[in-house]
């Protein structure tokens, strides 16, 4: 609920700036830096993505965004309400939930909506378990969306990323328990204990390959 809480706050602080008429030069020239700073971070996060990289970090990503997105709302409370090309920047930060809500009352637009929404409300969950230095094996599992944790591979890279291989496993089961042990230099035993829906419990025994 990061997101969600983050943007709800932006979002009132915008309509309090807007209804006082607030008048803060200062703090808006401040409120445009750190906008831009967040805006050049979450351009390269997307830029590492698509190329299968991070910064280091579960939630890095996801704050940058987030802090991207609540910023130009807080901005567009704080901007005189004169018709520029900046003020329309703005517009789209702050009108999103309101174009959000419109869409859930179209049939057409109603699926795209409550996915949009779905992504805002539900925070991944990650778990990372330390194979050595170097790697790590993440879960992430999406509650809302799936029950059933994908599986990805995490290498450190050139000190503030990491490269991430997705769905190295995928056991669509609970899980309960993760077991690892290292063989070798280039691979790890990995042992789960899950549940099927049934209820009746499961093991997975596999090798995977610490090099992709």
């Amino acid at each position: 609920m990061f997101t969600l809480t983050v943007l709800s706050i932006c979002f009132l602080a915008a309509i309090s700036c807007k209804i006082k008429k607030v008048k803060a030069p200062v703090i808006t020239q401040l409120m445009w830096y750190f906008h831009l700073s967040m805006l050049f971070f979450s351009v390269l996060c997307v830029i590492l993505l698509i190329a299968g990289y991070g910064f280091k970090g579960t939630y890095t990503e996801r704050v940058f965004f987030t802090f991207y997105a609540g910023s130009a709302i807080i901005l567009y409370g704080l901007t005189q309400p004169e018709v520029t090309g900046k003020r329309v920047y703005l517009a789209a930060f702050y009108c999103f939930p309101f174009v959000l809500a419109a869409g859930l009352l179209l049939p057409p637009l109603r699926t795209l909506a409550v996915i949009m929404g779905l992504g805002l409300l539900s925070d991944a969950k990650l778990e990372r378990y330390r194979i050595d230095d170097d790697f790590a094996l993440q879960t992430k599992t999406i509650d809302i969306i799936d029950r059933h944790p994908t599986f990805s591979l995490v290498q450190d890279k050139y000190y503030l990323f990491e490269k991430i291989t997705s769905d190295v496993i995928m056991p669509e089961k609970n899980i309960l328990a993760v077991k690892m042990e290292k063989r070798g230099k280039d691979s790890v035993w990995l042992r789960l204990n899950m549940v099927e829906e049934t209820g009746k419990g499961a093991k997975l025994d596999t090798t995977l390959s610490l090099y992709r």
